[in-house]
């Protein structure tokens, strides 16, 4: 939804009148970014994601929970001005492609009439803003997809974990049903901890004995053979 709309209305007014207006640059600042990062994860977060995105600000977010700016939802991140906007979005969507279905521009209009929602209208939309995103698939994939998708990245070894994870969900986050699985999973799972490695950076099991005694450890091939070249016994288990 937000790449088939990159901007959200913004309403001085309410910005002036809310409650974050009395506070400093820095927090409103941070708000704002929270709202743009909010919006293109189509208003579906959870708390652990936004302290993982703002990992620097931690503190700051904690502020915006308690003076009731951000709310949580259980686990979820709630930004209402943003979730009215999304909802009323989806819904209009939601019966375009309906009324298209059914042939045409005057269905499509006399639905939208009888959708109480469009009491609020919202601007409308630039062609040139149209959905470009190839990437863009809200139906659940099969797992064969799905791990083609992590290995052509580089995740390889977390697909099935990541895979099992969204099965045991139903393809949820939170309440809001996954609208786009790939960009999920370059948020959530995409990152240097759970990039595939080489051979020759893997971690192998080992006993290793020297002076200081023996420890098990887990270091790469190329240290095994520097540190039994140095005279250290390893035992690969």
């Amino acid at each position: 939804m937000a790449n088939e709309l990159p901007y959200f209305r913004f309403t001085v007014q309410a910005w002036q009148n809310g409650k974050i207006s009395i506070e400093d640059y820095s927090l409103k600042g941070l708000f704002i970014d929270v709202c743009g990062f909010y919006w293109v994860q189509d208003c579906s977060i959870d708390i652990a994601m936004l302290e993982k995105k703002f990992r620097d600000s931690k503190d700051k977010i904690n502020e915006l929970f308690e003076l009731d700016i951000l709310k949580k939802d259980g686990k979820m991140v709630s930004i209402l001005f943003l979730d009215e906007q999304f909802d009323l979005l989806s819904t209009k969507r939601k019966l375009r492609q309906e009324a298209g279905s059914k042939g045409g521009t005057a269905k499509s209009k006399a639905l939208l009439q009888q959708n109480p929602s469009n009491a609020t209208p919202m601007q409308e939309q630039n062609p040139s803003y149209k959905d470009k995103d190839k990437d863009k698939d809200n139906t659940a994939p099969s797992f064969e997809a799905f791990e083609i998708y992590c290995k052509d990245n580089g995740f390889a070894t977390i697909a099935k974990k990541a895979f099992d994870w969204y099965e045991g969900n139903k393809w949820m986050v939170g309440k809001r049903k996954i609208v786009n699985w790939k960009n999920q999973l370059r948020t959530n799972w995409f990152d240097d901890k759970n990039k595939d490695k080489n051979e020759s950076e893997k971690l192998i099991r080992c006993i290793r004995k020297d002076h200081m005694g023996r420890c098990d450890v887990e270091i790469t091939m190329a240290k095994i053979e520097q540190l039994r070249n140095n005279g250290t016994y390893v035992e690969i288990l």
